[in-house]
């Protein structure tokens, strides 16, 4: 393999590498979608783009595997691919959680829907922009954007505590929404999750930048 193609290879799984987010931030909010107008069809598609993306992750992990058998990488090349490898893993969640909440959509049928889907679907604005910005930092070695995600992370996580204490207090004033309230309490959850894994690729941005090892939360 040539220098030149060798260089070629690394864009085209850090470009993979960013389909992939992208991917799993618009299977979340398809999922979100699905679940506010009761769109089994879309909870359906949601599924099976879930069941591509872990698809598409394992071939990436592949390509980081012969890369790193065949050229035996230094320095930052090494710290990329070890750091996507890392980054695959959070993906496959991130679209867990798309596939999660789809079958929750596939479970309610004429339950109404509670007041607090605006707040988690503000919730998710906030997730989603994270996710993106984290990728960003990753992309572009900007430490100071990764460095920020654990502000961003306390923002979101105060506003999943309100949730969760408001869709409690919504279980106990009103027995018969239990079902909704517990459905929606795993959604923001997983959204909260989903932060949680914008701050470990955020951590593995400044690895692949300094070589340090930081944990942000």
């Amino acid at each position: 393999m040539t220098r030149e193609h060798y260089v070629r290879q690394i864009k085209e799984l850090e470009d993979g590498l960013v389909l992939m987010g992208d991917e799993c931030m618009r299977l979340l909010s398809l999922s979100l979608k699905s679940l506010v107008n009761k769109d089994k069809e879309l909870a359906e598609a949601v599924l099976e783009g879930s069941k591509k993306v872990d698809e598409n992750g394992t071939r990436l992990e592949e390509k980081c595997i012969e890369l790193l058998a065949l050229q035996q990488p230094m320095a930052s090349d090494l710290r990329f691919l070890v750091t996507t490898l890392r980054i695959l893993t959070d993906f496959e969640r991130l679209s867990r959680y798309a596939w999660d909440i789809g079958k929750i959509t596939l479970r309610i049928d004429t339950e109404p829907m509670l007041s607090q889907i605006d707040d988690i679907l503000e919730l998710y604005k906030l997730v989603n922009g994270m996710v993106k910005d984290s990728l960003k930092s990753f992309v572009t070695g900007d430490v100071e954007l990764a460095k920020g995600m654990g502000a961003r992370d306390d923002v979101v996580d105060s506003k999943y505590d309100a949730i969760r204490r408001a869709l409690i207090d919504q279980m106990v004033r009103h027995p018969s929404s239990i079902d909704m309230a517990s459905h929606l309490s795993f959604v923001a959850m997983y959204l909260e999750r989903t932060a949680d894994h914008a701050c470990i690729i955020a951590s593995w941005t400044i690895y692949r930048v300094t070589g340090e090892r930081v944990k942000i939360k």
